[in-house]
């Protein structure tokens, strides 16, 4: 016997699916099925049709947002249905990276985590990060989010990464490369 599907034999064997594709192969008519059966065939397929639909929503709102913001910028809008729509709809702006430098970047060999030195003072937090190997900040990527400081330092086939976690409150207002330490200071 072979499947129906991929056409490979099956040896002979009564199997259900095909060790080989995963066909069903003793599909029965729809009239001799239980209801459960039934139901449960269409609900699959009422699901791929509600995630097609999903899928194409999804694609045309990334479409749009993506010819909205010709700066780089995208906007993230975030809503609730436990609270009134006034209140649970949040706005955030991400400046996305500059990838055309990233993009001739060769792809590194090595990924390492550095240590960072934390010095947290009122209002204030400094944070010094060696990085061997880094002449200069342009090989040095730093992306500021909500809560967190991603670094990202190329040298070589090395990448240097790094995510720090920072109050939200407190803005990056200083970045120096001393030496081979990145040196980074937020404040109010």
């Amino acid at each position: 016997m072979k499947c129906k599907s991929c056409k490979k034999d099956l040896d002979g064997e009564q199997w259900k699916y095909c060790p080989h594709c995963g066909e069903e192969q003793a599909k029965k008519p729809i009239y001799s099925l239980g209801m459960q059966d039934v139901t449960d065939r269409m609900l699959s397929g009422i699901q791929r049709i509600l995630m097609r639909k999903l899928f194409t929503t999804l694609a045309q709102a990334i479409r749009q947002s993506e010819s909205a913001n010709s700066d780089g910028s995208f906007r993230v809008k975030i809503t609730s249905s436990k609270r009134p729509a006034a209140q649970a709809t949040k706005q955030a702006t991400v400046q996305a990276p500059d990838m055309t430098t990233a993009n001739k970047r060769p792809v590194p060999k090595e990924t390492i985590e550095p240590k960072a030195d934390i010095t947290k003072l009122p209002g204030k937090l400094k944070i010094n990060i060696p990085l061997p190997g880094i002449g200069c900040m342009d090989d040095i990527d730093i992306l500021k989010f909500e809560n967190s400081c991603e670094i990202r330092a190329y040298t070589g086939d090395k990448l240097y990464f790094k995510i720090i976690q920072t109050p939200q409150n407190l803005n990056l207002y200083e970045k120096n490369l001393n030496n081979e330490t990145l040196i980074l200071e937020f404040g109010n």
